[in-house]
Protein backbone atom coordinates (compact mmCIF):
# COMPACT_ATOMS: atom_id res chain seq x y z
CA UNK A 1 0.00 0.00 0.00
CA UNK A 2 1.45 3.10 -1.19
CA UNK A 3 -0.88 5.69 0.58
CA UNK A 4 -2.15 7.12 4.07
CA UNK A 5 -5.92 7.68 4.62
CA UNK A 6 -7.48 11.01 4.91
CA UNK A 7 -8.71 11.77 8.07
CA UNK A 8 -12.17 11.67 6.69
CA UNK A 9 -12.00 8.08 5.59
CA UNK A 10 -13.12 6.40 8.73
CA UNK A 11 -15.25 3.60 7.61
CA UNK A 12 -15.44 0.82 4.77
CA UNK A 13 -18.09 2.72 2.94
CA UNK A 14 -15.98 5.60 3.12
CA UNK A 15 -13.43 3.52 1.32
CA UNK A 16 -15.72 2.38 -1.05
CA UNK A 17 -16.31 6.45 -1.85
CA UNK A 18 -13.24 7.35 -1.79
CA UNK A 19 -12.47 4.01 -4.47
CA UNK A 20 -15.24 5.13 -6.75
CA UNK A 21 -14.01 9.33 -6.53
CA UNK A 22 -10.74 7.99 -7.76
CA UNK A 23 -12.36 5.57 -10.31
CA UNK A 24 -14.65 8.61 -12.12
CA UNK A 25 -11.18 10.67 -12.30
CA UNK A 26 -9.42 8.26 -14.05
CA UNK A 27 -11.98 7.47 -16.64
CA UNK A 28 -12.18 11.56 -17.10
CA UNK A 29 -8.18 11.50 -17.11
CA UNK A 30 -7.64 8.66 -19.61
CA UNK A 31 -10.44 10.47 -22.11
CA UNK A 32 -8.62 13.75 -21.83
CA UNK A 33 -5.06 12.10 -22.70
CA UNK A 34 -6.74 10.46 -25.43
CA UNK A 35 -7.51 14.01 -26.94
CA UNK A 36 -4.45 15.26 -26.20
CA UNK A 37 -2.38 12.64 -27.81
CA UNK A 38 -4.76 13.43 -31.08
CA UNK A 39 -4.67 17.40 -30.46
CA UNK A 40 -7.95 17.76 -30.32
CA UNK A 41 -10.27 19.58 -27.72
CA UNK A 42 -11.92 17.93 -24.97
CA UNK A 43 -14.99 19.44 -23.76
CA UNK A 44 -15.70 17.03 -20.88
CA UNK A 45 -15.86 18.96 -17.23
CA UNK A 46 -13.18 17.80 -14.69
CA UNK A 47 -14.97 15.21 -12.38
CA UNK A 48 -16.47 16.27 -8.78
CA UNK A 49 -14.95 14.56 -6.72
CA UNK A 50 -14.49 14.89 -2.98
CA UNK A 51 -11.54 16.42 -1.16
CA UNK A 52 -10.27 13.69 0.10
CA UNK A 53 -10.01 12.00 -3.13
CA UNK A 54 -8.54 14.90 -4.15
CA UNK A 55 -6.15 14.76 -1.45
CA UNK A 56 -4.97 10.84 -2.17
CA UNK A 57 -4.36 11.86 -5.89
CA UNK A 58 -2.17 14.34 -5.30
CA UNK A 59 -0.33 12.44 -3.01
CA UNK A 60 0.02 9.79 -5.56
CA UNK A 61 1.70 12.03 -7.77
CA UNK A 62 4.39 13.49 -5.53
CA UNK A 63 2.70 17.08 -6.32
CA UNK A 64 3.74 16.57 -10.08
CA UNK A 65 1.37 16.14 -12.95
CA UNK A 66 -0.38 12.55 -12.23
CA UNK A 67 -0.27 9.85 -14.76
CA UNK A 68 -2.82 6.97 -15.93
CA UNK A 69 -0.27 4.16 -14.45
CA UNK A 70 -0.54 6.50 -11.29
CA UNK A 71 -4.20 6.65 -10.81
CA UNK A 72 -4.38 2.82 -11.95
CA UNK A 73 -1.67 2.07 -9.11
CA UNK A 74 -3.80 3.86 -6.96
CA UNK A 75 -7.13 2.01 -8.04
CA UNK A 76 -5.38 -1.36 -7.05
CA UNK A 77 -3.42 -0.17 -3.86
CA UNK A 78 -7.31 0.98 -2.53
CA UNK A 79 -9.07 -2.28 -3.94
CA UNK A 80 -6.47 -4.66 -2.66
CA UNK A 81 -6.67 -2.17 0.45
CA UNK A 82 -10.30 -2.80 0.99
CA UNK A 83 -9.85 -6.63 1.19
CA UNK A 84 -7.62 -6.91 3.52
CA UNK A 85 -8.22 -3.76 5.98
CA UNK A 86 -8.21 -4.15 9.17
CA UNK A 87 -11.69 -3.03 10.78
CA UNK A 88 -13.33 -2.34 14.00
CA UNK A 89 -16.75 -1.82 14.58
CA UNK A 90 -17.65 0.62 17.50
CA UNK A 91 -20.98 0.33 19.27
CA UNK A 92 -22.66 2.92 21.46
CA UNK A 93 -25.51 4.23 23.27
CA UNK A 94 -26.13 7.07 20.91
CA UNK A 95 -25.02 8.59 18.00
CA UNK A 96 -21.27 10.80 18.26
CA UNK A 97 -20.89 14.28 17.24
CA UNK A 98 -18.63 14.53 14.37
CA UNK A 99 -15.40 16.28 16.56
CA UNK A 100 -15.51 12.80 19.18
CA UNK A 101 -16.14 10.57 16.08
CA UNK A 102 -12.82 12.12 14.56
CA UNK A 103 -10.80 12.04 17.84
CA UNK A 104 -12.10 8.25 18.55
CA UNK A 105 -10.53 7.37 14.47
CA UNK A 106 -7.33 9.68 15.05
CA UNK A 107 -6.60 7.78 18.50
CA UNK A 108 -7.02 4.36 16.99
CA UNK A 109 -5.02 5.07 13.88
CA UNK A 110 -2.37 6.45 16.14
CA UNK A 111 -2.75 3.82 18.18
CA UNK A 112 -3.78 0.18 16.97
CA UNK A 113 -3.24 0.58 13.04
CA UNK A 114 -2.55 3.55 11.03
CA UNK A 115 -4.95 3.15 8.34
CA UNK A 116 -7.79 1.13 10.28
CA UNK A 117 -11.14 1.69 8.94
CA UNK A 118 -13.75 2.21 11.73
CA UNK A 119 -17.78 1.26 11.55
CA UNK A 120 -19.59 3.39 14.07
CA UNK A 121 -23.40 1.94 15.14
CA UNK A 122 -25.84 2.91 17.40
CA UNK A 123 -27.54 0.76 20.10
CA UNK A 124 -29.96 2.38 22.83
CA UNK A 125 -30.46 -0.73 24.61
CA UNK A 126 -26.46 -0.43 25.86
CA UNK A 127 -27.56 2.61 28.02
CA UNK A 128 -23.95 3.25 27.76
CA UNK A 129 -20.29 2.96 27.33
CA UNK A 130 -19.62 0.88 24.38
CA UNK A 131 -19.13 -2.15 22.76
CA UNK A 132 -15.81 -3.01 20.46
CA UNK A 133 -15.65 -6.09 17.85
CA UNK A 134 -12.81 -6.72 15.66
CA UNK A 135 -12.97 -9.68 14.00
CA UNK A 136 -14.14 -12.42 16.07
CA UNK A 137 -12.93 -10.56 19.54
CA UNK A 138 -15.61 -8.58 21.45
CA UNK A 139 -14.90 -6.11 24.02
CA UNK A 140 -18.01 -4.85 26.05
CA UNK A 141 -17.81 -2.49 28.22
CA UNK A 142 -21.69 -1.17 27.69
CA UNK A 143 -23.69 -0.15 30.76
CA UNK A 144 -25.80 -2.61 30.51
CA UNK A 145 -23.84 -5.62 30.78
CA UNK A 146 -21.93 -3.77 34.10
CA UNK A 147 -25.94 -3.88 34.87
CA UNK A 148 -26.30 -7.67 34.29
CA UNK A 149 -23.37 -9.01 36.28
CA UNK A 150 -24.21 -7.64 38.81
CA UNK A 151 -27.67 -7.91 39.12
CA UNK A 152 -28.12 -8.87 42.84
CA UNK A 153 -25.69 -5.79 43.66
CA UNK A 154 -27.84 -3.44 41.65
CA UNK A 155 -31.12 -4.59 43.05
CA UNK A 156 -29.22 -4.35 46.76
CA UNK A 157 -28.92 -0.32 45.78
CA UNK A 158 -32.78 -0.61 44.70
CA UNK A 159 -33.50 -1.89 47.84
CA UNK A 160 -32.24 0.79 49.29
CA UNK A 161 -33.03 3.97 47.71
Amino acid sequence: MNFSLPSSVSSPQDLTALTTDVQSYAKWLSQYSIASKAKTSYSAAHPEITPAAIELIRAASDQKSITEKQVDELIADLESFAKTAPVMTITLAAPLSVGTKKTLVDWCRTSIHPNILITFQFNSLLLGGMVLRTGSTIFDWSFRRSLLERKTRFTEVLDRV
